[in-house]
């Protein structure tokens, strides 16, 4: 039956009302649970054919903007397109680019599908990570999320947009006791899916899916981004 699966688990501090809370044992979701768009891979070939023409070009470019599915990473200080793509080998190397500057704003809005990935972290994970919490952490999340909308709100159609809302105070750093300690805030879960409000901007969309946030802001959230203006 080969071994069982590995789970590791953390002591975890749920803080509650009037500073109260209660310290409970929780498993860490791996990274491949927690994010959307791990089976899109890319494969590499030759592209020499593109400098035939120019109609060749365009065509050929559409086709490649136009069909392909771009995971996007949206943090507190960047928007990350993540380009993994298919060895001989059958390994699946990956590096990070910034999206609205590695590609020009003609093949931008080209794309029409993607898979976005939103991360949102508590307070206590802001400041080791981003030396900022509080109000001003979702703050800093809304505005790359308006930042991403800018510019899907002028794509001319968005065939399929996959939203998932990400906890980044998952990854925590080992003690020396053996202990992996993270503070959670149950109000800054209720609040944290307001960094995605932005998205109501948009429209048009043939499909789209939001998860990570409650039932009924997904509802409502997908809702308004394939309604018609």
């Amino acid at each position: 039956m080969g071994e069982p699966e590995r789970s590791e688990y953390s002591l975890t501090f749920v803080r509650e009302t009037m500073g109260n809370g209660v310290w409970t044992i929780q498993r860490t979701v791996p990274k491949t649970e927690r994010e959307a768009g791990n089976n899109i891979v890319w494969r590499r070939g030759l592209i020499g054919i593109l400098a035939t023409n120019h109609q060749i070009y365009e065509e050929c470019v559409d086709l490649i903007y136009g069909s392909s599915t771009f995971v996007l990473d949206v943090a507190y200080d960047s928007i990350k397109f993540r380009y993994r793509w298919l060895l001989p080998s059958n390994l699946t190397p990956s590096r990070s680019y910034s999206f609205l500057d590695h590609f020009s704003q003609r093949n931008l809005l080209r794309i029409k599908k993607y898979i976005i990935n939103v991360e949102h972290v508590d307070s206590y994970t802001g400041m080791i990570k981003y030396n900022c919490g509080g109000h001003g952490l979702s703050a800093g999340i809304r505005h790359q999320v308006q930042n991403l909308v800018d510019l899907l709100s002028v794509v001319p159609c968005l065939h399929r947009i996959y939203i998932h809302l990400t906890d980044g105070a998952i990854s925590r750093v080992r003690f020396a006791s053996g202990r992996v300690h993270r503070v959670q805030d149950e109000k800054n879960c209720a609040t944290a899916q307001t960094v995605l409000d932005p998205f109501l901007r948009l429209y048009g969309a043939r499909k789209a899916r939001v998860t990570g946030v409650t039932p009924d802001y997904a509802k409502s959230l997908e809702g308004q981004m394939t309604s018609t203006r």
